[in-house]
């Protein structure tokens, strides 16, 4: 089996924050936020995001639970996801794979599989997919500074929305050149000091 390079970023999952050597480093999902993506969710109470972030958090979890352990599930998105990955041939080779330029920015990948295919999983009301180029190009950006000799082969979002909104699918998304990333990391930088 393959191996990934571990990285020494550590994260701390309570107060979701990246740090290496007592530096605290950004994530993407905050890059994005501050550079491409300020006004995301204008106009959404705090209470709806309160919920669509815990209704989020649980399917994430079952899915890599799915991923890591190979458990069963009887929610029916989770049942989806796993009928998508035999569909698609995927397997897993890691689940919330943390890359960094160990400088400035780290991420968790939500499941990289064994032919090198990154997926993140969303359970919004809509794919911003958009947004999921950007965010999965900057993985594979990471992803390819932390494992010399390995491309990112496919970008896939996982969507995985309450039923109202739509059905479960994966989708390929387009990737961002390496160039527009770095630009895209710099401005960040530039911006914050």
């Amino acid at each position: 089996m393959m191996q990934l390079y571990r990285s020494p970023v550590i994260f701390n999952e309570l107060d979701h924050t990246y740090t290496l050597n007592g530096r605290t480093l950004s994530g993407i999902t905050s890059l994005l936020s501050r550079t491409l993506f300020p006004s995301k969710y204008d106009g959404i109470s705090p209470e709806v995001l309160a919920k669509a972030a815990a209704f989020g958090s649980n399917i994430h979890e079952q899915c890599e639970m799915v991923d890591s352990c190979g458990v069963e599930s009887s929610n029916p998105l989770v049942m989806a996801y796993i009928k998508m990955k035999e569909q698609w041939g995927l397997h897993s080779l890691a689940t919330e794979y943390l890359v960094s330029d160990e400088q400035y920015i780290a991420s968790s990948i939500d499941s990289v599989y064994e032919d090198l295919s990154l997926g993140d999983y969303k359970t919004t009301s809509r794919l911003d997919r958009e947004y999921l180029s950007w965010q999965l190009s900057a993985y594979a950006y990471l992803f390819e500074r932390q494992n010399p000799g390995l491309y990112a082969r496919r970008l896939l979002g996982i969507w995985l929305p309450k039923p109202r909104y739509g059905t479960p699918t994966i989708v390929t998304v387009p990737r961002r050149s390496s160039m527009e990333i770095e630009d895209l990391i710099a401005t960040d930088i530039l911006n914050q000091f």
